[in-house]
């Protein structure tokens, strides 16, 4: 019998699937990636095919486990981790596991008249209000996260809402239970283990604004006010809990245990053994993402920053606090390909090096919309102070400093 020596990680992000495979010492052993660029079939969307997503992670993971004469196979993997851009979601049929829609990714702004529409709704008008009033009361975190809160595209509850408002049928078969939601993790999951397990861990359900990060459970209330139903939801798992196995299939007969899943952000708050409350770590990648360790009670930012779950393990849930810029890495593979600014990234940081400073350009980072503390969606990236005697490396160190500028503005 082989001994089980390696721990197996896919990581999921924005602009690509990753997978790692790690000896007992932590160290890397086998990296593998393959890129997954978005589409954007329309002004606001940024979508991504949930098949090729699978197939992505499929091929990295393969080569992973076989690559290039180490020694490394399935029946030695003794367990896998999975982490994931969070918020993203797609839909699926609960008979068949045939996708019902792209994957919505936390980016796509085109629900931004759906999320004004529910700010200004009624009923959570009202309930806020409630909230306030109990909250001079109590000082209750729940109420006060409740009083606080409002609604913006990158919650996933806007989102899917959004897309059940504008396709009756789909509705229908998520009111008759006839369909299934996820975020990356749920769908990897359920694919990785032949659809035997609809799961997600409460890092990623926190992200969907449909969950109580307090009690640990999804949120009916919530549920009723979007008009979505709970049945199509995923059971919420530790992120350390037991998420079943691989089918047999996929890895040479192997059934490989799946051990965690925990969203992206909240991997890297924990990789970067940010363990105590205050603790603070900056993350660069498709958005750049500023996250905030902050204790074992969830709190609630008076700029309008809902608590999140960081993790949960042995019934024990650490909370944190997040601000971010959503296009960083994607808004600089966009100016080299997109607009041919440079050939990669690495030139456009040499072109930005040549200069010491922008020469009075400068770039609002924010194609997508502005996040925190501003909140709008439909804000769009902009250039100024352009001149005849402007050259492109003054518009290379321009785009950094929007992204770092805005960086500082969070913190």
């Amino acid at each position: 019998m082989e001994t089980k020596d390696y721990v197996l990680a896919i990581d999921a992000g924005g602009a690509g699937v990753r997978a790692f495979v790690f000896d007992r010492s932590g160290s890397i052993v086998v990296r593998e990636y393959q890129a997954t660029p978005a589409s954007h079939p329309e002004e606001g969307a940024t979508e991504y095919d949930p098949e090729e997503l699978w197939e992505a992670v499929l091929t990295v993971t393969r080569k992973a486990l076989t690559n290039h004469g180490k020694s490394v196979s399935p029946a030695k993997i003794r367990a896998i981790g999975l982490t994931n851009q969070r918020a993203s979601f797609c839909l699926w049929e609960r008979a068949g596991g045939k996708p019902l829609t792209p994957i919505i990714s936390w980016q796509d702004v085109r629900a931004a008249s759906t999320t004004d529409v529910m700010n200004r709704n009624g009923r959570w008008r009202l309930l806020k209000a409630g909230a306030t009033f109990v909250r001079a009361l109590t000082r209750d975190p729940m109420m006060t996260a409740t009083s606080m809160l409002s609604f913006t595209t990158d919650h996933a509850s806007c989102r899917l809402k959004w897309a059940l408002d504008r396709d009756p049928i789909l509705r229908g078969m998520c009111d008759r239970g006839e369909a299934m939601f996820g975020t990356l993790d749920t769908w990897f999951i359920y694919r990785l283990t032949g659809g035997k397990r609809h799961v997600t861990d409460p890092s990623n359900a926190s992200t969907t604004s449909l969950y109580d990060p307090f009690g640990l459970r999804w949120n009916k209330l919530f549920f009723n006010l979007f008009d979505i139903p709970l049945s199509i939801f995923p059971d919420v798992l530790e992120s350390d809990g037991d998420f079943g196995t691989t089918d047999p299939s996929l890895f040479d007969g192997v059934e490989i245990p799946i051990r965690a899943s925990i969203g992206d952000q909240m991997a890297a708050l924990f990789g970067h053994c940010c363990f105590e409350a205050g603790d603070v770590k900056i993350s660069q990648g498709s958005g750049a993402f500023v996250d905030m360790n902050v204790g074992s009670r969830g709190k609630v930012s008076h700029r309008g920053l809902f608590p999140l779950v960081g993790w949960v393990v042995d019934g024990r849930p650490t909370y944190m606090l997040e601000g971010f810029v959503a296009t960083a890495g994607t808004l600089i593979d966009w100016l080299g390909q997109g607009l041919g600014l440079s050939d990669t990234p690495a030139v456009l940081n040499e072109f930005a090096a040549q200069c010491n400073d922008t020469e009075g350009v400068v770039f609002l980072p924010t194609p997508t919309g502005i996040r925190f503390p501003y909140f709008n969606p439909r804000v769009r990236g902009s250039i100024v102070g352009l001149s005849l005697s402007t050259h492109r490396r003054n518009v290379a160190r321009a785009v950094f400093e929007g992204i770092a500028l805005r960086m500082i503005d969070i913190v």
